[in-house]
């Protein structure tokens, strides 16, 4: 589940190596890249883990961004918790259930989320359309399949993933059993025990999507 964003360059300095986006009525430094013009519309990504939370500020810190914001939600996953903010624009970390609890975080909570500039990534919008799949060592995992990965990624859980892909239930039971024959070693894995419970990625089965993702020099 990434943080994803529209926003438009409102500032650059190369000599600090930031670039400040606007999102809306906010703003968000970010690592440059070559090219980069102000007034110019990008995509920016985020993964929840980069994003730090803390209670009380931070003081003086190598992040560039010390936003402060509360809590809208808590929703557990099986790698963890995700904290739902507000900090002038939505905004999603991934902690332990142990920091939720050290921090007393629940709804309404004011705290101060540190994120680094150089895990903001921009990125502009291109045409094209690529489809990859992976070959196992016992078959191929196609790339409707690689994109279901991505799903349960994202949601979760399978139903949740087969809902976003308009697959039915039973479809995505199938290509669970499937991915995970092909690959010769499971990559989704099923989690039980209350709120955790669910379908998730097996940390083989991220490795595998990292691998889907890279440039084909990189593979």
């Amino acid at each position: 589940m990434l943080n994803r964003y529209d926003a438009v360059v409102d500032s650059f300095d190369a000599r600090d190596s930031i670039a400040w986006l606007a999102l809306g009525k906010a703003r968000l430094a970010a690592r440059l890249w070559p090219g980069i013009r102000a007034g110019e519309r990008v995509s920016a990504e985020l993964r929840p883990e980069d994003v730090l939370l803390c209670t009380i500020h931070p003081g003086k810190t190598s992040a560039r961004n010390v936003l402060l914001g509360r809590v809208n939600a808590l929703r557990r996953r099986p790698e963890g918790v995700h904290v739902q903010l507000d900090v002038g624009f939505p905004l999603t970390a991934l902690v332990t259930g142990g920091a939720v609890k050290d921090l007393s975080l629940r709804k309404g909570t004011r705290v101060f989320a540190l994120v680094k500039a150089t895990a903001v990534v921009p990125s502009r919008t291109v045409r094209g359309d690529v489809e990859v799949g992976l070959i196992g060592s016992r078959g191929t995992i196609r790339p409707e399949q690689v994109a279901f990965l991505r799903a349960v990624d994202r949601a979760g859980t399978m139903a949740g993933a087969a809902q976003e892909l308009g697959i039915t239930y039973r479809t995505a039971w199938l290509w669970v059993q499937a991915i995970n024959r092909a690959w010769g070693a499971p990559l989704l894995a099923r989690v039980r025990g209350g709120l955790r419970a669910g379908t998730s990625l097996t940390p083989e089965g991220r490795a595998a999507l990292k691998l889907a993702a890279a440039p084909k020099g990189r593979r």
